[in-house]
């Protein structure tokens, strides 16, 4: 899946995004991102359940989904583990009532709960969900993405779930991966506090404004954003950052997200003649 990404580029690529990173990826600009919500829990059982329903929500503009996470943990009080654990159908029910966030209705979100819920019960943290259905080879975040899934769309049935997408059907899968990369790395931004797999074997959040800036920037061919590109854009940004591929995420999408920061000023500073 890999794109000819020659040394120089490469090389010259990482210099620019280095520098967007030490300007972009710092706290002052996380409002209105929804990870602003999931760094109030400082407890990893608490990040792991608003992390989950915040990045289930993360469709949409920004603050509407900053004020849909806020309104479904504040009713879950300080502690959304302790609640979800101990929280029966009908609490859950009753939390859930009248609940949408554009396409997701009350039942998208009871299910949800219950889901993480039953994940607790059975597994006792969300990492322990995932990281029992690691690939032994290959790309091991998608057979835990696969175990992930399934577990949470039981509750579901054969519903359709807007908020509990299928990896199996070759979406980008955005929002787990999203939710993988605040679980995973730690820095300014991102939270962290999972251990079972390192920043390197994180795939690209992709959704259709990270495909264009991918596309424009020529690390992406394809013209879908699916589990295509979701791989092939990994493996340009492998080659420019291998230790920690998703690093420049948060700081390329303020482009085109934050009315001072174009994406044509982005494609400037990307070019250069000389490579």
């Amino acid at each position: 899946m890999d794109l000819e990404l020659c040394p120089e580029r490469s090389a010259f690529l990482a210099g620019q995004f280095e520098e967007m990173y030490r300007c972009y990826n710092r706290i002052e600009f996380v409002d209105p991102d929804p990870v602003s919500v999931v760094r109030e829990f400082p407890l990893l059982p608490d990040r792991e359940v608003a992390g989950l329903i915040a990045s289930s929500l993360a469709y949409g503009r920004a603050s509407m989904i900053v004020r849909s996470a806020r309104l479904v943990l504040g009713m879950m009080g300080k502690n959304p583990y302790a609640f979800v654990l101990g929280a029966s159908d009908d609490h859950i029910r009753v939390l859930c009532e009248g609940f949408r966030h554009r396409f997701t209705d009350q039942q998208d979100l009871f299910d949800l709960i219950v889901s993480i819920r039953n994940g607790l019960t059975g597994f006792g943290s969300i990492e322990n969900v995932f990281a029992s259905g690691l690939n032994c080879s290959g790309e091991r975040v998608l057979g835990g993405l696969m175990r992930l899934s399934d577990v949470l769309r039981k509750a579901s049935g054969n519903r359709k779930n807007s908020l509990l997408p299928d990896p199996s059907l070759g979406s980008a899968c955005k929002r787990y991966h999203l939710f993988l990369k605040w679980m995973v790395r730690q820095d300014q931004i991102d939270p962290g506090g999972w251990s079972c797999i390192g920043p390197d074997e994180l795939l690209i959040p992709m959704d259709t404004h990270m495909h264009r800036i991918c596309s424009e920037l020529g690390l992406v061919k394809r013209k879908a954003a699916d589990l295509g590109s979701v791989l092939e854009a990994t493996g340009s940004f492998r080659k420019i950052c291998p230790r920690d591929p998703a690093r420049y995420d948060f700081a390329l999408t303020r482009f085109g997200i934050r009315p001072d920061l174009k994406i044509v000023d982005l494609i400037g500073q990307c070019t250069d003649i000389n490579v």
